[in-house]
């Protein structure tokens, strides 16, 4: 079976010992559940599928921004997604004090998914995702109605290159087929009756409203034959989105969806001879 490598960035809500008090104190870890993937670290923990997890919370450094990004929230957030702030007036971490959480915390991440990816056995790589179902005031879909899931490879609608923008992670043609598999299965395998959650539609859309973030960026390697994608899944299928408490069997459901859905990508992989793409590079 043709080896697939997850990785799972916004899944933790710990705060490194000695940055708590940085933060206002609503800061907690409840709170910051509310901001995670929420169970992403169960959910995308499938069966012979190689994983990495950030084991701190995206307001420590977020892993899905570059190091030096300050647009979309920035690599070390000062809002949260509602557009509150998380620090006392005064008390921001200056540009000195982000870059040393980017080196603590950010970079070992990334190279030990870079480590994973680069293991010659890794044919395709998947940056696990979750969304609100409600778009949060921060995210530019606000006021949109969303899918059960996303799959990004920095394309167009139909996963083509965008106009001005030509580099994609991962061929048209493959990204189309993860997106149609996953819309089966979400249909296909029946989810549990939860009283609180959300039906499963099976509607999966490409690069809208996620192109795909810093992490598929940074570790596919379409021009050398690794694709990848980034994977969103509403966490309102396995979670009660008013207490952050998971849905009776809707997480096992969930994790049931995702490995039919990676053996068809493996299967679909290892009966193709992935060609790099020619386009130019990052």
């Amino acid at each position: 079976m043709a080896a697939i490598f997850i990785a799972i960035p916004h899944a933790a809500v710990a705060l490194p010992e000695g940055l708590e008090p940085a933060f206002l104190p609503h800061v907690n870890e409840d709170f910051l559940r509310t901001q995670s993937d929420v169970f992403t670290d169960q959910i995308y923990t499938i069966d012979g599928v190689r994983t990495a997890r950030y084991p701190w919370s995206r307001f420590v450094a977020d892993p899905n921004r570059a190091e030096r990004q300050t647009s979309e929230g920035g690599v070390v957030p000062l809002l949260d997604f509602d557009l509150q702030p998380l620090y006392a007036t005064g008390c921001e971490p200056n540009t000195d004090q982000c870059m040393e959480r980017v080196l603590r915390y950010h970079r070992p991440y990334h190279e030990d998914v870079a480590r994973a990816v680069a293991d010659p056995r890794t044919r395709f790589f998947i940056d696990g995702h979750s969304m609100s179902s409600s778009p949060p005031r921060r995210s530019l879909d606000h006021g949109r109605t969303r899918p059960d899931g996303v799959v990004s490879n920095r394309g167009d609608d139909y996963g083509n290159p965008s106009p001005g923008k030509p580099f994609l992670t991962c061929s048209p043609a493959l990204t189309r087929f993860a997106a149609d598999r996953l819309s089966h299965w979400l249909m296909a395998i029946p989810a549990p009756h939860a009283a609180n959650g959300i039906e499963p539609k099976g509607d999966v859309w490409l690069n809208d409203p996620f192109r795909g973030g810093y992490g598929v960026r940074s570790h596919s390697a379409p021009n050398k034959g690794l694709p990848g994608i980034q994977l969103e899944l509403k966490q309102g299928l396995w979670c009660d989105e008013r207490s952050f408490e998971p849905l009776p069997g809707r997480i096992q459901w969930m994790r049931s969806v995702l490995s039919a859905w990676v053996s068809d990508l493996s299967e679909h992989l290892d009966s193709t001879e992935p060609a790099p793409l020619s386009q130019p590079s990052l």
